[in-house]
Protein backbone atom coordinates (compact mmCIF):
# COMPACT_ATOMS: atom_id res chain seq x y z
CA UNK A 1 0.00 0.00 0.00
CA UNK A 2 2.77 2.23 0.84
CA UNK A 3 4.52 1.93 -2.32
CA UNK A 4 0.89 2.40 -4.20
CA UNK A 5 0.68 6.00 -2.57
CA UNK A 6 4.45 7.08 -3.13
CA UNK A 7 3.57 6.21 -7.10
CA UNK A 8 0.66 8.09 -6.77
CA UNK A 9 2.22 10.95 -5.32
CA UNK A 10 5.08 10.65 -7.42
CA UNK A 11 2.44 10.97 -10.67
CA UNK A 12 0.57 14.02 -9.26
CA UNK A 13 4.00 15.31 -8.77
CA UNK A 14 4.96 14.52 -12.75
CA UNK A 15 1.52 16.33 -13.28
CA UNK A 16 1.82 19.60 -11.45
CA UNK A 17 5.73 20.06 -12.68
CA UNK A 18 4.09 19.96 -16.38
CA UNK A 19 1.45 22.56 -15.16
CA UNK A 20 3.95 24.70 -13.67
CA UNK A 21 6.10 24.68 -16.67
CA UNK A 22 3.54 25.65 -18.92
CA UNK A 23 2.33 28.67 -16.06
CA UNK A 24 5.79 29.53 -16.52
CA UNK A 25 6.50 29.89 -20.26
CA UNK A 26 3.07 30.07 -21.32
CA UNK A 27 0.19 30.84 -19.05
CA UNK A 28 -1.45 33.97 -18.46
CA UNK A 29 -0.76 36.56 -16.40
CA UNK A 30 -2.70 37.92 -13.25
CA UNK A 31 -3.49 41.70 -14.33
CA UNK A 32 -4.87 43.21 -10.96
CA UNK A 33 -7.17 46.03 -11.38
CA UNK A 34 -6.35 48.84 -8.99
CA UNK A 35 -8.07 48.89 -5.66
CA UNK A 36 -9.51 51.58 -2.89
CA UNK A 37 -7.75 50.82 -0.16
CA UNK A 38 -10.82 52.56 1.95
CA UNK A 39 -12.86 49.72 0.58
CA UNK A 40 -10.20 47.08 2.15
CA UNK A 41 -10.32 49.04 4.79
CA UNK A 42 -13.95 49.00 5.60
CA UNK A 43 -14.45 45.22 4.72
CA UNK A 44 -11.81 44.05 6.89
CA UNK A 45 -12.73 46.29 9.73
CA UNK A 46 -16.06 44.42 9.75
CA UNK A 47 -13.76 41.09 10.34
CA UNK A 48 -11.68 42.62 13.65
CA UNK A 49 -13.34 41.90 16.88
CA UNK A 50 -15.85 39.91 15.35
CA UNK A 51 -16.12 36.36 17.15
CA UNK A 52 -16.00 33.85 14.42
CA UNK A 53 -17.30 30.06 14.41
CA UNK A 54 -13.59 28.74 14.22
CA UNK A 55 -13.64 24.95 14.82
CA UNK A 56 -11.04 22.68 14.06
CA UNK A 57 -11.15 19.85 11.08
CA UNK A 58 -10.49 16.21 11.22
CA UNK A 59 -6.92 15.96 9.16
CA UNK A 60 -8.36 12.90 7.42
CA UNK A 61 -10.40 15.39 5.64
CA UNK A 62 -8.83 18.79 5.95
CA UNK A 63 -8.66 17.86 1.79
CA UNK A 64 -12.15 18.66 1.11
CA UNK A 65 -11.55 22.46 1.96
CA UNK A 66 -9.62 22.41 -0.76
CA UNK A 67 -11.59 19.77 -3.19
CA UNK A 68 -14.18 22.88 -4.05
CA UNK A 69 -11.01 24.01 -6.40
CA UNK A 70 -11.90 27.40 -4.94
CA UNK A 71 -8.91 30.45 -5.11
CA UNK A 72 -7.01 30.48 -2.17
CA UNK A 73 -4.69 32.99 0.24
CA UNK A 74 -1.33 32.19 1.37
CA UNK A 75 -0.02 33.09 4.29
CA UNK A 76 3.22 32.74 6.09
CA UNK A 77 5.80 34.11 9.27
CA UNK A 78 9.59 33.85 9.90
CA UNK A 79 11.26 36.24 12.59
CA UNK A 80 8.65 38.57 13.24
CA UNK A 81 7.71 39.00 9.66
CA UNK A 82 4.57 37.95 8.19
CA UNK A 83 2.19 38.22 5.13
CA UNK A 84 0.05 37.08 2.86
CA UNK A 85 -0.31 36.52 -1.07
CA UNK A 86 -3.50 35.50 -3.32
CA UNK A 87 -2.76 32.33 -4.74
CA UNK A 88 -4.98 30.29 -7.89
CA UNK A 89 -2.55 27.58 -8.25
CA UNK A 90 -3.16 25.59 -5.25
CA UNK A 91 -4.34 21.99 -5.76
CA UNK A 92 -4.33 18.53 -3.54
CA UNK A 93 -1.53 15.83 -4.34
CA UNK A 94 -2.99 13.47 -1.45
CA UNK A 95 -5.56 12.87 1.14
CA UNK A 96 -3.48 15.20 3.24
CA UNK A 97 -1.07 16.58 0.97
CA UNK A 98 -0.86 20.45 -0.77
CA UNK A 99 0.59 21.29 -3.78
CA UNK A 100 1.24 25.52 -4.39
CA UNK A 101 2.74 27.54 -6.85
CA UNK A 102 4.86 30.27 -5.22
CA UNK A 103 6.67 32.21 -7.93
CA UNK A 104 10.42 33.57 -6.88
CA UNK A 105 8.77 37.14 -7.42
CA UNK A 106 6.71 36.64 -4.34
CA UNK A 107 7.81 37.86 -1.00
CA UNK A 108 5.62 35.31 0.76
CA UNK A 109 7.81 32.75 -0.45
CA UNK A 110 11.30 33.28 1.88
CA UNK A 111 9.16 33.01 4.48
CA UNK A 112 7.87 29.95 3.81
CA UNK A 113 11.20 28.80 2.89
CA UNK A 114 12.84 29.57 5.97
CA UNK A 115 9.94 28.99 7.93
CA UNK A 116 9.22 25.87 6.74
CA UNK A 117 5.69 26.01 6.92
CA UNK A 118 2.37 27.93 4.83
CA UNK A 119 -0.96 28.45 5.65
CA UNK A 120 -3.86 28.03 2.97
CA UNK A 121 -6.78 29.93 3.22
CA UNK A 122 -10.34 29.67 1.61
CA UNK A 123 -11.66 33.43 1.07
CA UNK A 124 -15.19 33.92 0.69
CA UNK A 125 -17.81 35.82 -1.12
CA UNK A 126 -17.63 39.11 1.45
CA UNK A 127 -13.16 38.97 1.10
CA UNK A 128 -12.83 39.38 -2.69
CA UNK A 129 -11.61 42.87 -2.68
CA UNK A 130 -9.46 41.67 -0.23
CA UNK A 131 -8.14 38.61 -2.44
CA UNK A 132 -7.75 41.37 -5.50
CA UNK A 133 -5.50 43.61 -3.03
CA UNK A 134 -3.53 40.89 -1.37
CA UNK A 135 -2.74 39.66 -4.69
CA UNK A 136 -1.84 43.09 -6.31
CA UNK A 137 0.39 44.56 -3.62
CA UNK A 138 4.14 43.25 -2.56
CA UNK A 139 5.62 43.50 1.00
CA UNK A 140 8.85 44.05 0.07
CA UNK A 141 6.98 47.38 -1.84
CA UNK A 142 4.32 47.71 0.69
CA UNK A 143 5.14 47.01 4.45
CA UNK A 144 2.46 48.27 5.32
CA UNK A 145 0.02 46.13 3.33
CA UNK A 146 -0.57 43.97 5.87
CA UNK A 147 -1.95 46.81 8.30
CA UNK A 148 -5.48 46.43 6.63
CA UNK A 149 -5.54 43.05 6.48
CA UNK A 150 -6.92 41.00 10.02
CA UNK A 151 -4.87 38.37 11.09
CA UNK A 152 -5.53 35.88 14.00
CA UNK A 153 -3.49 33.08 15.42
CA UNK A 154 -4.43 29.73 16.93
CA UNK A 155 -2.77 27.66 19.69
CA UNK A 156 0.41 26.21 19.06
CA UNK A 157 0.89 27.61 15.79
CA UNK A 158 2.57 30.91 15.56
CA UNK A 159 1.46 31.17 12.30
CA UNK A 160 -0.95 34.50 10.61
CA UNK A 161 -4.11 33.19 9.35
CA UNK A 162 -6.60 35.74 7.75
CA UNK A 163 -9.71 36.44 9.80
CA UNK A 164 -13.17 36.17 8.11
CA UNK A 165 -12.14 33.08 5.60
CA UNK A 166 -14.41 30.15 5.37
CA UNK A 167 -11.22 27.35 6.29
CA UNK A 168 -7.04 27.06 6.61
CA UNK A 169 -4.66 24.23 6.11
CA UNK A 170 -1.68 24.69 8.23
CA UNK A 171 0.99 23.08 5.80
CA UNK A 172 4.26 21.97 6.63
CA UNK A 173 6.84 22.03 3.49
CA UNK A 174 8.01 18.30 2.36
CA UNK A 175 11.55 18.61 1.25
CA UNK A 176 11.42 18.43 -2.80
CA UNK A 177 13.65 21.54 -3.04
CA UNK A 178 14.76 20.69 -6.65
CA UNK A 179 11.30 20.31 -7.69
CA UNK A 180 10.68 24.08 -5.41
CA UNK A 181 13.91 26.01 -7.58
CA UNK A 182 12.72 24.46 -11.22
CA UNK A 183 9.11 24.84 -10.95
CA UNK A 184 8.18 26.77 -8.38
CA UNK A 185 6.00 24.49 -6.92
CA UNK A 186 5.93 23.70 -2.95
CA UNK A 187 4.42 20.41 -1.47
CA UNK A 188 2.89 20.74 2.12
CA UNK A 189 1.83 17.99 4.44
CA UNK A 190 -1.65 19.03 6.49
CA UNK A 191 -0.57 19.11 9.72
CA UNK A 192 -3.80 21.08 11.18
CA UNK A 193 -7.09 22.83 9.84
CA UNK A 194 -9.75 25.02 11.01
CA UNK A 195 -13.39 25.72 9.35
CA UNK A 196 -16.14 28.37 10.18
CA UNK A 197 -18.65 25.59 10.95
CA UNK A 198 -21.23 28.18 9.19
CA UNK A 199 -20.56 27.08 5.83
CA UNK A 200 -17.99 23.80 6.64
CA UNK A 201 -19.25 21.12 9.48
CA UNK A 202 -18.88 17.52 10.08
CA UNK A 203 -16.23 17.43 6.75
CA UNK A 204 -18.61 18.96 4.35
CA UNK A 205 -19.36 22.07 2.75
CA UNK A 206 -22.70 23.37 3.39
CA UNK A 207 -22.93 26.29 1.08
CA UNK A 208 -26.73 25.75 0.49
CA UNK A 209 -26.93 26.33 4.31
CA UNK A 210 -25.01 29.45 4.98
CA UNK A 211 -25.56 32.91 3.90
CA UNK A 212 -24.19 33.54 0.26
CA UNK A 213 -21.08 36.03 1.50
CA UNK A 214 -20.24 33.02 2.99
CA UNK A 215 -19.68 31.10 -0.41
CA UNK A 216 -15.95 30.36 -1.88
CA UNK A 217 -14.77 32.28 -5.07
CA UNK A 218 -12.97 31.01 -8.28
CA UNK A 219 -10.77 34.42 -10.23
CA UNK A 220 -10.73 33.62 -13.35
CA UNK A 221 -9.04 36.85 -14.76
CA UNK A 222 -9.49 40.70 -15.41
CA UNK A 223 -10.67 41.27 -11.67
CA UNK A 224 -13.74 38.52 -12.68
CA UNK A 225 -14.84 36.19 -9.73
CA UNK A 226 -17.60 33.56 -9.45
CA UNK A 227 -19.32 32.02 -6.74
CA UNK A 228 -19.53 28.96 -5.78
CA UNK A 229 -23.01 27.51 -6.95
CA UNK A 230 -25.72 25.40 -5.62
CA UNK A 231 -25.38 22.14 -4.68
CA UNK A 232 -26.47 18.35 -5.69
CA UNK A 233 -27.40 15.73 -3.30
CA UNK A 234 -27.43 12.22 -3.89
CA UNK A 235 -27.93 9.39 -1.66
CA UNK A 236 -25.10 7.05 -2.45
CA UNK A 237 -20.97 8.23 -3.57
CA UNK A 238 -17.81 8.14 -1.60
CA UNK A 239 -17.16 10.25 1.05
CA UNK A 240 -20.33 9.95 3.12
CA UNK A 241 -18.34 9.74 6.03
Amino acid sequence: MNNENNLRTFLRLIAWRIVAQWITKEGPKMNMPSINIQIIITLNSMHKGKTMSVQPVEISKAYRLLQVGSTTMISAKYDGVENVMSAAWVGLAGERKVVAYIGTQAFTRQLVEKSGYFVVQIPVVSQMATVLYAGGRSYAEAPDKNDTIPFFYQPEFDLPLVAGCAGWLVCKVMPYPDIQQQHNLFMGDIVAAWSDDRVFRNGHWIFDDAPDELRTVHYVAGGQFYAIGKGSKFDHGPGQD
